[in-house]
């Protein structure tokens, strides 16, 4: 994960890239927001899991 904005060369991929915090079971599926929860990723791939969760069986 790049450390600030000024370490990737534009704001675009700065917004893509930025850290995030993303809820491992999504909130829409009962989710919590507890630390146990969450983990950082990457904006882009936060955006594109959305609310994908399945179960672990």
């Amino acid at each position: 994960m790049p450390k600030g904005r000024f370490d990737v060369p534009h704001a675009t991929v700065w917004r893509k890239r930025r850290p995030t915090f993303d809820h491992i079971r999504p909130r829409v599926k009962g989710g919590a927001d507890d630390p146990a929860n969450l983990q950082l990723a990457h904006a882009q791939c936060n955006w594109t899991k959305g609310d994908s969760w399945t179960p672990d069986r």
